[in-house]
């Protein structure tokens, strides 16, 4: 893969259907992370987990970007654009962790309804910090996606509620890394930030399990559906969506990636034989239309919606 070609397209406008099938693909690979990383926390931990599919595509991405694309970009960043970039880090650690967490616990149809919440977080973030305001639309559209998280609450069983509070704190942190990375990208090129994203994550979860008591026990039973999730989290679904938002507007893209719950429906079924309850799926209906209202309201009211994060 021809990793300049995602920052710099030769004529982004040339085949915007090209951008379509990428923005399909993108929350397709985020599914599959989904669906496969459910598989792999049934015997490694959610902390495991995301150190090994982090440096797993960090290795990656050495081998197939650094050497080939200008190294020296890293050391142009300016210091503001440092900051967000760590800020942008550290969300996405927080977010990464809490959804693997609660994902182990929950249905991963459920979890990947619930984590739609982050597009509410995102704009919300853009109403404190930019000083933008909610028009009816995404009034109508936040109203919507509350009750559909009240809905899913009222059906969940005494033991997933651990995991259902996970999800939602992830998918908080989740939209604060979309207000993040938008900052970030002012000041790095996209893959750049990406790749010092992936590194600095990979060595911050080493050095919490180094300090704590950990294991490779498991490991061995996952081990090809740790390195599959590295490669369709942080590496395909991301890079994905980098070329479709480079052929499409932002509006559309995220309005597209809130098909992600429908490919992990499916996937779970035929996977995992897992399949959310029918007030489950009432409750994230609402959620995901709420989330659709409010991307489409803001994409009237602004230029530049915010996007929606991909697992990994």
């Amino acid at each position: 893969m021809n990793f300049s070609e995602l920052e710099n397209p030769k004529n982004p406008d040339a085949a915007p259907h090209i951008g379509y099938i990428f923005a399909l693909s993108s929350p397709f690979f985020a599914a599959c992370a989904t669906v496969v990383g459910k598989w792999n926390l049934e015997n490694i931990s959610a902390l495991l987990l995301s150190a090994m599919i982090f440096s797993i595509a960090t290795v990656i991405m050495s081998v197939a970007y650094i050497p080939f694309n200008n190294f020296r970009k890293i050391f142009t960043i300016k210091p503001r654009g440092w900051m967000w970039l760590l800020l942008f880090t550290l969300s996405s650690f927080l977010a990464i962790w809490l959804f693997w967490a609660g994902i182990k616990k929950i249905d991963p149809s459920l979890g990947a309804f619930l984590n739609r919440s982050e597009v509410m977080i995102a704009i919300l973030m853009g109403i404190i910090f930019l000083g933008e305001r909610f028009n009816r639309l995404e009034t109508l559209g936040a109203i919507l996606s509350i009750g559909g998280i009240v809905i899913m609450r009222l059906s969940l069983r005494v033991e997933y509620t651990e995991g259902f509070w996970l999800v939602l704190a992830g998918s908080f942190f989740f939209g604060m890394t979309e207000f993040f990375s938008k900052k970030t990208v002012r000041y790095a090129p996209p893959i750049i930030a990406v790749y010092l994203r992936n590194l600095m994550m990979s060595i911050m979860y080493w050095l919490i399990l180094a300090g704590g008591d950990f294991s490779f026990e498991g490991l061995g039973k996952v081990w090809p559906g740790v390195l599959a999730l590295g490669i369709f989290g942080p590496i395909l679904s991301r890079m994905i969506y980098m070329m479709a938002l480079k052929r499409l507007e932002l509006s559309k893209v995220a309005v597209i990636s809130q098909t992600q719950p429908v490919y992990v429906i499916f996937l779970a079924l035929i996977f995992l034989q897992q399949l959310p309850t029918f007030r489950e799926i009432a409750g994230g209906l609402f959620l995901l239309i709420g989330c659709l209202i409010m991307v489409l309201g803001r994409s009237r009211h602004v230029k530049q919606p915010y996007p929606v994060e991909k697992v990994g």
